[in-house]
């Protein structure tokens, strides 16, 4: 039945039971309220439900979308991670390669900045004040070219270092023109020319004082630095410890 079929029931039933005029149209009309507010409620209910049914669609849609994004991030922090494993593996094996070197004292093995920096004394390589290779230099830029020249694809820094003495034309002259020796020597050596540059800093990075004898001789010194891949400078800095372990 409608409502208003039950409202006429209600209608015949009160009438016959004798139920006064006044007050059966009083209860009628308070029916008639009731049965409209229901009726509002229920399209109110109606509206609620259908609201929450799209709220719900959107957040399925959009927890899809949360999900894609959420794989592709895991698999960009593997890969990474795979990287960095590859590359750690690499630097290990090279250091490894270097180890016998390192124990003769003929080098040293540092990182600084995120590059990895094999460093090489003057006393080891030249005559001092000279940029000409002594012959026992050319035998150990050798050896540390034949290991160096097979970390494919990679490119290197040769940076010469003065101590404080003499003027700073000098040493900046100096520096570079021991660089420059270094590189031709590993070129000549088979060090590909594009992998390989030169660069002079005279007096102007040391790594020790200038104040004494020692900290003058560590600062003259040559620096072949493994320039890093942009991929790397973020996470380089881990291997810094393993670096230091290597050092005489």
């Amino acid at each position: 039945m409608t409502r208003w079929v039950w409202v006429a029931v209600l209608a015949v039933v009160a009438t016959g039971c004798g139920i006064k005029e006044d007050v059966y149209r009083r209860d009628l009309n308070s029916l008639k309220d009731q049965i409209a507010l229901l009726e509002n409620q229920k399209l109110s209910l109606v509206g609620e439900r259908t609201q929450l049914s799209q709220e719900l669609s959107a957040l399925a849609q959009e927890k899809g979308v949360l999900s894609k994004d959420l794989k592709k991030a895991l698999d960009k922090m593997e890969e990474l991670r795979q990287q960095a494993e590859q590359r750690k593996a690499k630097l290990l094996e090279l250091r490894n390669k270097l180890q016998a070197m390192v124990l003769a004292g003929q080098l040293t093995i540092r990182t600084d900045g995120g590059r990895m920096i094999v460093e090489m004394a003057e006393k080891v390589l030249f005559d001092t004040g000279k940029f000409r290779l002594k012959e026992d230099g050319l035998v150990a830029l050798g050896q540390l070219t034949g290991i160096l020249k097979s970390l494919e694809g990679r490119q290197f820094q040769v940076a010469g270092h003065t101590d404080s003495a003499g003027s700073d034309e000098m040493n900046w002259r100096l520096s570079l023109d021991r660089a420059r020796e270094v590189v031709l020597y590993m070129v000549q050596m088979g060090m590909p020319p594009d992998r390989v540059s030169a660069a002079g800093y005279g007096k102007f990075a040391p790594v020790a004082s200038n104040d004494d004898p020692e900290g003058m001789a560590q600062n003259r010194r040559i620096e072949i630095v493994l320039v890093p891949d942009i991929g790397e400078l973020l996470t380089f800095d881990e291997e810094e410890e393993g670096a230091k372990g290597v050092e005489p």
